[in-house]
């Protein structure tokens, strides 16, 4: 029987300011490395969504993974 494994990244990424740009690239360079190492066990990016906030973005990644039972 084939399961279906769902997981989610969050990612939340400050907007604002020129001096906000550090912590935007930190933290971006933190879901790139969430995402590759899901990808790396068999995880598929199936869903992306932004959810623009007061004085942030937040990232929500959904990925999928089939397992055999």
């Amino acid at each position: 029987m084939q399961h279906q494994h769902i997981t989610t990244v969050t990612t939340i990424i400050p907007s604002g300011p020129d001096s906000e740009r550090y912590a935007q690239s930190i933290r971006i360079g933190e879901r790139d490395q969430d995402l590759s190492g899901l990808a790396s066990v068999g995880y598929s990016l199936a869903h992306t969504t932004t959810i623009p906030g007061p004085g942030c973005v937040t990232i929500i990644d959904t990925l999928t993974r089939h397992a055999n039972d």
